[in-house]
């Protein structure tokens, strides 16, 4: 799929310059505070809290400034049994090209009993000839919550940038209890601003989001969701079930997908945005 989707007349990225980073951490409730208990940095990967309290905010910080192909990011997160956390990313996380090998994007969470998780990095930008192989995966008990997005936004915008060549694939798994209960592949390879511009497949979107909300009042917040997601600045939708509700947006404006996007989370989450949000 990516040795196909990269057209490119620059010299190749010497494979000594390429990237592995990780972070890993855990977190634990104790009385009515959760805190980061321990903590696991390689790489051009770093984790800070600068908020904790009944509820624990991390950001993940890419010193590096982006990732090129070749280059891995993976992420690890416990959230211990009772402990509320909310984890984001400093800023949006740049994909720059890519000769042969993607940027490979992983994120492992595991969420335990009565526990409540926020997942929302802001948005990944992918670069013309860029390659990113990206995915979620979590574990959460029966009785946890959890609240998970993705935004993704094809090229430059600002500056009339199009993927003219890329791949792109995005990979989410949920399991609840024994069970999987949310199972997702996005593929797109090759001209991906020229696919997405097909009315069956992105009418004309150079930014879309899916949005994950697992928790027992998940479809009684399916009518005020659609209310936010059904508007003429975006393409989406929201539907529920089995404890479930997943939202759906494509757009022709990075912001207004973003701004649609946050309107969801204010609406589902527990706690304000984090202030990264709005720098």
């Amino acid at each position: 799929m990516f040795a196909n989707a990269f057209q490119s007349s620059l010299p190749a990225i010497p494979f000594y310059v390429r990237a592995s980073a990780e972070v890993r951490g855990t977190f634990a409730c104790a009385g009515r505070t959760t805190k980061l208990i321990d903590t696991f940095e390689t790489g051009g990967l770093r984790l800070r809290t600068p908020k904790a309290g009944e509820w624990c905010e991390a950001v993940v910080l890419n010193t590096a400034g982006g990732l090129a192909g070749g280059d891995e990011a993976r992420m690890s997160f416990v959230a211990e049994s009772n402990a509320n956390v909310c984890i984001t990313t400093q800023s949006a996380e740049k994909i720059y090209r890519a000769e042969d090998k993607p940027v490979v994007l992983a994120a492992d969470v595991h969420v335990g009993d009565g526990a409540n998780l926020v997942w929302m990095p802001q948005e990944t930008i992918l670069f013309d000839g860029s390659g990113l192989e990206r995915s979620l995966m979590i574990e959460m008990a029966e009785n946890a919550s959890v609240l998970a997005v993705e935004s993704t936004v094809f090229g430059r915008v600002a500056r009339g940038e199009r993927l003219s060549s890329g791949a792109f694939r995005d990979r989410w798994r949920i399991r609840r209890g024994a069970g999987l209960v949310f199972a997702e592949d996005v593929r797109l390879a090759g001209a991906i601003s020229e696919i997405a511009a097909k009315a069956a497949v992105g009418n004309g979107a150079c930014a879309i989001a899916t949005l994950a909300f697992l928790s027992p009042d998940a479809e009684e917040c399916l009518p005020i969701v659609r209310s936010v997601v059904e508007t003429d600045s975006v393409d989406g939708g929201a539907s529920a079930w089995n404890g479930m509700l997943i939202v759906r947006l494509a757009g022709r404006d990075p912001f207004d997908v973003r701004a649609v996007v946050t309107a969801v989370l204010r609406r589902l989450s527990r706690i304000p945005l984090p202030r990264v949000w709005s720098i």
